[in-house]
């Protein structure tokens, strides 16, 4: 009975909070309603009991993110963490509430957008399938961002050879007693890894091997660039931790695959995880530095452009961050609002306007939303009787309008009369 009480409690408590979920996986909500924060996850054994399984859950929190009270002779901020685990019926089996406390001495660091506080959490669950839902509250502001994910949580307690989940950290470090201590780095599309990085995992030996073989593999999804390594391990019992480093300083802008296969006798396991470099200057819409370029082309002048195109490719990045300089709005500031609108726009081109296996900032529209922004009224009849589906896209602040005709059919719309970019370039101006 005092079990079932407590149970009720806590969704009692937990209740108000199910409205602010987001809907796709490990995804935040796209409306803004507190602090954005990055999250990651990793499932490992739990050490002497294989056959509960540990879903590990690490956040981290941007200072920038969080409203920071003056007290005394600095700043204090506070939020709230709550996570929620649901099995397969829906039906809530385990759920954690705490409080972080953050205090900075220099009130820059409370609008940082590089500093964070890493919190995490962990839960001892029955092998199977998850629902889990994780949310930030901001406790001065009482707002609330988060977010839902499924997971599956493996059962380490058979006879053959495993590995838990990858978990990428900043540091290891050790104790008098030689007790290893880590510290996970979060890494996603928005957020790169840093240096120094290593890959951790555990490898589990039920079957009593004495070496593995390890060898990974580092593949780049849009350069392709590739590293692989390998190297021989001592087995240590039944539970072995690994730590491996990566070589960021080796690795361009770009998403990486991180494939492990461990090999102990005849038994063989493979992990995978993705990671991310982002380097300082690029967008993070922006899959390296050649596309990057290429998405500028639009506002670019003829001679900037050519500049851009015709550098060597050690002096890209120089280049490319000496043009968003000379159209950064406000020198000086962490953040070049020109270069945030313009990818703005870049991503609401390819999210609206793709067509045909063609990038959307690269169609007709695409590069007039680009350089003229969102129109101030749109006329469209998308099944007309008697002609072809047609838009028309009014400018009133520059008395311009914009034909677009979908002669294919496929969504494709081209403008009615041809224009050229340094024509909207003209228009703006």
């Amino acid at each position: 009975m005092k079990l079932y009480k407590t149970i009720i409690s806590i969704i009692l408590i937990l209740m108000p909070l199910l409205n602010i979920w987001a809907q796709a996986d490990m995804s935040q909500s796209k409306e803004k309603k507190g602090p954005s924060f990055h999250i990651d996850i990793a499932n490992t054994a739990v050490p002497e009991k294989f056959n509960i399984s540990r879903l590990n859950i690490y956040i981290q929190v941007v200072y920038d993110e969080l409203q920071f009270i003056k007290i005394q002779d600095g700043f204090e901020a506070n939020y709230e963490v709550t996570a929620i685990i649901y099995d397969n019926d829906n039906f809530q089996v385990d759920g954690k509430i705490w409080k972080e406390t953050i205090y900075v001495n220099n009130y820059d660091q409370t609008n940082d957008r590089n500093i964070f506080n890493l919190t995490f959490t962990s839960f001892d669950l029955e092998p199977d399938k998850y629902k889990v839902m994780v949310s930030v509250q901001d406790v001065d502001t009482e707002s609330s961002q988060g977010i839902k994910f499924d997971t599956k949580l493996i059962d380490f307690s058979k006879k053959k050879l495993q590995a838990s989940d990858i978990i990428f950290l900043s540091g290891i470090t050790f104790d008098s007693l030689g007790i290893k201590t880590i510290t996970p780095v979060l890494t996603n599309p928005y957020k790169g890894l840093t240096k120094p990085a290593y890959m951790y995992f555990e490898i589990y030996n039920p079957t009593q091997e004495t070496d593995a073989q390890i060898n990974y593999t580092i593949k780049g999804i849009n350069s392709k660039f590739e590293i692989k390594d390998s190297h021989n391990l001592k087995l240590t019992g039944l539970r072995t931790l690994e730590s491996i480093p990566i070589p960021v300083d080796s690795l361009r802008h770009d998403t990486y695959k991180l494939t492990i296969n461990i090999k102990a006798g005849k038994k063989k396991v493979k992990i995978e995880k993705n990671f991310y470099i982002r380097w300082q200057g690029i967008p993070f819409s922006a899959k390296d530095i050649e596309s990057a370029i290429k998405q500028v082309l639009y506002i670019a002048t003829p001679e900037e452009w050519k500049v851009l195109k015709k550098a060597p490719k050690d002096e890209k990045l120089e280049e490319y961050k000496n043009f968003w300089k000379r159209h950064d709005p406000t020198p000086g500031t962490e953040i070049n609002e020109a270069m945030e609108a313009h990818y703005g726009r870049v991503e609401y081109a390819n999210q609206n306007f793709s067509v045909m296996q063609r990038e959307g900032w690269k169609t007709d529209r695409g590069m007039v939303y680009i350089v003229l922004g969102p129109p101030d009224d749109i006329i469209r009849d998308p099944y007309p009787s008697d002609s072809r589906p047609w838009q028309v896209w009014n400018y009133y602040r520059i008395n311009r309008r914009f034909e677009f005709i979908d002669f294919t059919g496929f969504g494709d719309y081209r403008f009615n009369r041809p224009y050229s970019m340094y024509e909207l370039q003209l228009f703006l101006r």
